[in-house]
């Protein structure tokens, strides 16, 4: 089950609309927070091509595999591993950002409806850039543009790295089934996040220039999953805030499931299948529609942002296309009480 929402502003983060679909990089103590064994997946998003030059806009691929519980022996604790990876690349300059991080949660089960988890993230982050599809003013001669003319700019150019460090904090809460007979589920998720704890220097003009040090970004979530009684509707409602230096971000939407075939109850050979669609608004930015289909093991979904912000003249509300694909190797040994507070409450699109 699934949400969307990005990061945007002027931050140097990677932005997905479908954020819930990469978990890691709103809040570290997600990671494990799902009913299997493992989760797998993989996230692309383009957007800005309309205003970008040459149709170099921006280009994020994402891949996460997560294990639920390495302590299968546990039943009121879990200690789950994550090793997520993504590249970003943007603009004429092709400026470039790959980053690899390990997260490490761990969650304590309070009782059989709730859950509290704590996670922690340390990675490394390669950045590079090109100049040579940048045209500079000085290279305009007489009015003319000339290749060969220098640029001025003989510093910028340099390669960097860092290490980078995150750590959050979650509370689930779930009652209730899933199912056509009843459907009266009620769960409801809520964490904290803090990343670039050690405030990285980040300078493209090599070691003889200090550079600008990284934001801390802080990140909330809230999120609720409502079983409409009865019928094969549930309705997932969300906020997500997020703020980095001076630039923030508040998203709000939900999103409704339709139930096509049902889930075994007892057996979990039947994994069933649904239907996902939704509508957010992020304040000020853009409005996002879903669209996302499971089947098994398997959960698909779409999306596609509009821009409403100043840049539509330029964009001609364009935003950008997102497209993420999961997989869940099932557990049906888990026991009923650890499944209902463990599995990711909602937003799984």
């Amino acid at each position: 089950m699934g949400l969307l929402f990005c990061s945007y502003a002027s931050s140097q983060d990677i932005h997905f609309s479908q954020i819930f679909e990469n978990p890691l990089s709103l809040n570290p103590a997600l990671s494990g927070s799902f009913y299997g064994d493992y989760s797998a997946e993989v996230n692309y998003k383009n957007q800005w091509n309309s205003a970008a030059q040459n149709g170099n806009g921006y280009h994020t691929t994402a891949a996460t595999i997560e294990m639920q519980n390495i302590f299968k022996h546990s039943s009121s604790s879990y200690f789950s591993p994550a090793l997520s990876v993504f590249e970003d690349k943007s603009g004429d300059a092709h400026i470039s950002q790959f980053e690899a991080n390990l997260t490490l949660a761990s969650g304590v089960f309070i009782n059989d409806n709730s859950c509290f988890a704590a996670g922690l993230q340390g990675g490394y982050s390669q950045n590079s850039i090109s100049l040579s599809g940048i045209q500079w003013n000085s290279q305009y001669i007489n009015g003319a543009y000339d290749p060969t003319a220098p640029t001025g700019e003989s510093s910028l150019g340099n390669s960097f790295s860092y290490a980078d460090f995150s750590a959050g904090m979650a509370y689930y809460y779930g009652a209730g089934q899933e199912n056509m007979t009843s459907n009266d589920a009620l769960k409801g998720s809520a964490g904290v996040a803090i990343f670039h704890v050690s405030h990285p220097s980040t300078s493209y003009f090599g070691q003889s220039f200090p550079g600008s040090q990284l934001y801390m970004k802080y990140t909330g979530f809230a999120n609720m999953e409502i079983g409409i009684p009865d019928s094969k509707i549930t309705a997932f409602p969300s906020i997500v805030y997020l703020q980095q230096g001076p630039a923030w971000e508040f998203d709000a939407g939900a999103k409704i499931r339709y139930e096509l075939t049902a889930k075994s109850q007892y057996t979990g050979n039947n994994k069933g299948s649904a239907l996902d669609l939704g509508a957010y608004y992020r304040v000020g930015d853009a409005a996002t529609f879903l669209a996302g289909y499971e089947w098994n093991n398997f959960v698909l979904g779409c999306s596609y942002d509009f821009n409403l912000s100043s840049l539509t003249p330029a964009t001609h509300t364009a935003g950008g296309f997102e497209i993420s694909l999961r997989f869940i190797n099932f557990n049906t040994n888990i026991r009923e009480g650890d499944a209902a507070v463990a599995h990711r409450l909602m937003f799984m699109n």
